[in-house]
Parts: C-alpha cells; structure tokens; sequence
C-alpha cells in the first residue's frame, strides 16, 4: 500500500513544499481539495463530519486544483498529483479535459482525477445547474474525458453534453488516461464508482474497510476485473487501520497528520517512519 499526503490542511502557498518533502521521504502522491465558492449560509450537511457542519470557515480562500498542481509539478519529478476530491460535474468536461491534460502533460503523466458529485447543492444552482442533476451529470462527464483522451475524432451525444465531431490535442502522457477514481460512500456511490470509475477514492472513516470488501462484491456482481484503483483518504490513522486498510487491498492511503502548518514537516516525516515499521 502507498501513502500519499492530503494537502486540503495545507498553507496553498507552501504546499509545494511538503509535495517535495514527501517526495523526498518516499510518499507516493499528494491530493488537493476543490470547491468554487462556498455560500455565506451553508444549509447542506457536510458528508465528512459527525455533526454535518462545514469544517472550515465559509470564507476560507480557494485555490483551482489544477492550477495548484501545476506549480507543485514544476517543483517535483516522481510524486503523483491527485485531487481528493474534484467537483466534476460543476465544469464541462471540455474545459476541465484541458486543465487536466496540460498538467498530466507537463508532470509527464502523473495525474490521479478523484471526482466527486458535489455535496453542496447551493453551489450548483450559484452557476445555474440543477443540482439534482449532478449524479447523470458526472457519469456523462466521466464518459466524455475518456472520449477526449482516446479518441482522434471525439464526439458525445447525451442528456446534458452533445459535441463534436471534433479534435482534442494533446493526449494525456498517462495511457491510457489519467485514473478516474469515483468518491463517495453511499451504497450509489460504490455502484457508480464500480460501474464508471477506475477505482474508488474515500473519505475514510471506521467502515473504510468494510466498503473496501462491498466494492469487492458490487464488482464481482457486475462482472468487473482488471485493476481498480483503492484509495482512502484519513487525517491520521493509527496503526492498527494503517494495517487493516493494507490486507483488506487498499492501494494508496492518504493522510494529513498534522494540525498546523509550523508542525507539519516533522509530523510527514514522523508518519512516513510510522507507516513504513506498519507496512515492512
């Protein structure tokens, strides 16, 4: 299992520099977050804590994913550049296939797409989407970057993207594509990332490992095999979950534990010793 570094924790204007630290200490990849614009009153419950409360100020200032791997491309060779998660369906997958394949291009394939739903239906109908559309939505966007990426005459006819013929250059360097990893915890969530995805990103919690063995048995139900891409996402696993989350076949945890940005270097480099004694 690979360990990789969350940076949704981290200051944007240094988190190229924990992208080289961890590339130095031996992390596989680092992910970054992803939101638009987060409105004044939150009514959604946010999926990732106990309560549903947003966990960060709502004026929390935001950076585009992609751009923010550009910069932590030029200053890396090895590191996989991932995000955990992209709101997919908020773009057209025209545009978002252009900033995703210029910095696959320029890292020399190293780009890992996490996508997800979106869970804050405000900010959809901020850019005038119905955000009951979202789930077709992002099946379909997924669909069109695979025909962008694959095909010299790209064209899509569906509910809500219909283009082409057309030309779409450069490639990714990543062949066949960049992994298109679904998120998501519902039980939905696992059949869309089984039936459309190139694996499955989480946001961890105690029954990561018991949705690993469920997207075991939705994929022998429909009849998938091949490589599927593992993901699970935790701020600070102990060792007995680094553990778990390694037998059950977990390909890549990615973590984030530190509290601060002063503390953070030393707490990457004391969880990389930690979770090499674990994985050894």
């Amino acid at each position: 299992m690979e360990i990789g570094l969350n940076l949704s924790m981290a200051n944007p204007r240094r988190a190229h520099e924990l992208a080289i630290l961890g590339e130095e200490l031996g992390y596989e990849s680092v992910f970054v977050p992803d939101h638009l614009a987060i409105p004044v009153q939150v009514d959604d419950k946010y999926p990732g804590t106990p309560d549903g409360a947003f966990p960060w100020p709502q004026d929390i200032p935001l950076y585009d994913p992609f751009v923010l791997l550009a910069r932590i491309a030029e200053h890396t060779t090895r590191i996989k550049l991932g995000t955990g998660i992209y709101i997919l369906p908020l773009r057209h997958p025209i545009v978002a296939a252009r900033a995703i394949t210029a910095v696959d291009v320029f890292s020399n394939g190293r780009v890992i797409l996490g996508v997800g739903v979106g869970w804050l239906r405000q900010e959809f109908r901020d850019l005038g989407i119905d955000p009951a559309s979202r789930f077709r939505r992002t099946e379909e966007a997924a669909e069109v970057l695979r025909v962008l990426w694959t095909e010299k005459e790209c064209e899509y006819h569906g509910d809500h993207f219909d283009f082409g013929p057309l030309y779409f250059e450069p490639k990714p360097v990543c062949a066949p594509h960049p992994p298109i990893l679904f998120g998501g915890e519902s039980e939905p969530a696992l059949v869309r990332a089984v039936r459309y995805g190139d694996g499955w990103i989480s946001g961890g919690g105690e029954d990561a490992v018991a949705k690993v063995h469920r997207i075991g048995e939705l994929r022998e139900e429909h009849g998938h095999e091949g490589p599927f891409d593992l993901t699970v996402l935790l701020f600070e696993p102990g060792e007995r979950m680094i553990e778990d989350l390694a037998t059950a076949g977990v390909d890549r945890l990615v973590v984030a534990p530190w509290t601060s940005n002063r503390e953070a270097p030393a707490k990457i480099e004391e969880f990389a010793a930690r979770a090499a004694r674990v994985l050894d």
